[in-house]
């Protein structure tokens, strides 16, 4: 019998993800809260619903993948919400990056329905999405996770089981924010060589064979070289996620000032016009900084 899903939240990365799962074979239901974006998801097959409750009267499994914790509290606990739509037995799948607390409360909430939740956070670009490679990493009930790796396997390639409710969003907050120092410090010195005459293109294949390799230069290294910061994951995004990271640190009373003085370095490429563009955009804030091109 096919298994029936829905899904909440057809933005960048829900797209690609939704189609992955019609691909898949399952029955989809969707519904966003922009109708236009539910279109093309239709034609390929979807059916729509004109709430998110619909959503979940009408799936065994839903799935919301959202841009942060308010949009998930709405949509999951608000009016005509996912919630209000719940069977005992439904699995909720929040793929969205949110704060640990939130997501532990939210999955409280889902229990006393009778119901399940896992938080199941991703990582990986709009291609990867595309390509159904996406990492997952999920909370939540391990027999829950079992039972419904089939929809996080049309999805993804590398699934975690990482532990209890939260614990999902916890590493990818973690990654999160590794990854964006990452990308802030290879910006920033690499206009030191480029300051110093170096050709660009040279310094790059030079880095890649030392211990400052990394996938960032390896991934984002080419559009830099291009000047190309078109969107795969918004500059805006991962500052919040930043600050979700720093918000559950102080919660544990664990020091991160690294991360926090990288936050503002993105803070300011926000207020340079930036947030819409790709994170790696940080580049091109440490080129005005700094008066280099890191340009081919």
């Amino acid at each position: 019998m096919t298994k029936k899903v829905g899904f909440v939240g057809l933005g960048m990365m829900g797209n690609p993800m939704s189609k992955n799962l019609l691909k898949a074979g399952f029955g989809l239901t969707v519904w966003n809260r922009t109708k236009s974006k539910m279109k093309e998801i239709v034609e390929l097959g979807a059916q729509p619903a004109d709430s998110a409750k619909e959503v979940a009267q009408k799936s065994e499994v839903t799935i919301t993948m959202l841009a942060g914790p308010a949009d998930v509290e709405e949509v999951i606990l608000g009016k005509n919400g996912v919630l209000e739509g719940l069977k005992p037995g439904h699995a909720v799948i929040d793929m969205s990056t949110i704060s640990p607390a939130v997501s532990k409360r939210v999955a409280a909430e889902v229990g006393k329905k009778g119901s399940f939740m896992l938080d199941g956070p991703v990582s990986g670009s709009v291609g990867v999405a595309v390509t159904a490679a996406l990492t997952i990493m999920v909370g939540g009930e391990k027999r829950i996770f079992e039972a419904h790796r089939d929809v996080l396997a049309a999805m993804g390639k590398n699934i975690f089981h990482i532990g209890a409710n939260g614990m999902g969003c916890y590493v990818k907050l973690v990654a999160n924010s590794i990854m964006g120092t990452y990308m802030a410090v290879i910006a920033e010195a690499m206009c030191l060589g480029a300051k110093a005459g170096i050709p660009n293109d040279i310094l790059v294949e030079a880095l890649k064979n030392t211990g400052a390799a990394s996938r960032i230069l390896d991934g984002k290294s080419p559009k830099i070289l291009q000047g190309d910061y078109s969107a795969q994951f918004m500059l805006k995004l991962l500052f919040k996620d930043i600050g979700l990271a720093l918000d559950s640190a102080a919660e544990g009373s664990i020091a991160m000032p690294i991360i926090g003085l990288v936050r503002q370095v993105y803070a300011q490429a926000i207020a340079d016009g930036r947030g819409n563009d790709d994170f790696s955009a940080i580049a091109a804030l440490a080129e005005k900084l700094s008066g280099a091109s890191l340009k081919k």
